[in-house]
């Protein structure tokens, strides 16, 4: 009984390690995609000033 009991613990505390582990990853990861999301909007920002700046979707004078 007290040899499935000690397995019982070590598995636990296995699987606590591995949870929080998985949880620091999700945490990183989150914050990496709320960075790329901002970087994105930023680009989408700076492509439709750029397209303004040039008078938009209209053909330059040459064509």
């Amino acid at each position: 009984m007290e040899d499935r009991l000690t397995k019982l613990e070590m598995l636990y505390s296995d699987q606590s390690k591995t949870i929080e582990e998985m949880s620091g990853e999700m945490f990183q990861q989150q914050r990496e995609i709320t960075s790329l999301k901002q970087q994105i909007e930023e680009l989408k920002e700076q492509m439709e000033a750029s397209s303004n700046e040039i008078g938009g979707h209209e053909r330059p004078p040459h064509y």
